[in-house]
C-alpha cells in the first residue's frame, strides 16, 4: 500500500521534502511507518521518537493500522512562550 506523509516543521528539513510517498506492507501501523522513515537517517530516527502522527484532524497512536491512500502528518514537538 502507499501512504502520503506531510513532514511538518523540522521534519521537512531532515527528510529533504515536505511530502513523501511511502510504500508499506498491508496492515502496516504508524509504528511501521515511523520505522521506515527512521531508516533515512539517525537524525530522523531521533526526531521521530518525539513526534506525533495525525490522520485527518486526529492524532493517532503508533499502533493505528493504516490504509492504502492514507494522508498522514508527522508533527514534531514545538515550544512557545
Amino acid at each position: 500500500m502507499q501512504v502520503t506523509v506531510e513532514c511538518c516543521g523540522v521534519a521537512s528539513r531532515i527528510a529533504g521534502a515536505e511530502r513523501l510517498a511511502v510504500a508499506l506492507p498491508e496492515a502496516a501501523t504508524v509504528l511501521d511507518l515511523f520505522e521506515v522513515l527512521a531508516e533515512r537517517s539517525t537524525e530522523m530516527a531521533e526526531l521521530l521518537s518525539r513526534c506525533a502522527c495525525a490522520r485527518g484532524d486526529a492524532i493517532v497512536p503508533r499502533g493505528t493500522v493504516l490504509a492504502d491512500g492514507d494522508e498522514l502528518a508527522v508533527l514534531p514537538p514545538v515550544a512557545g512562550g
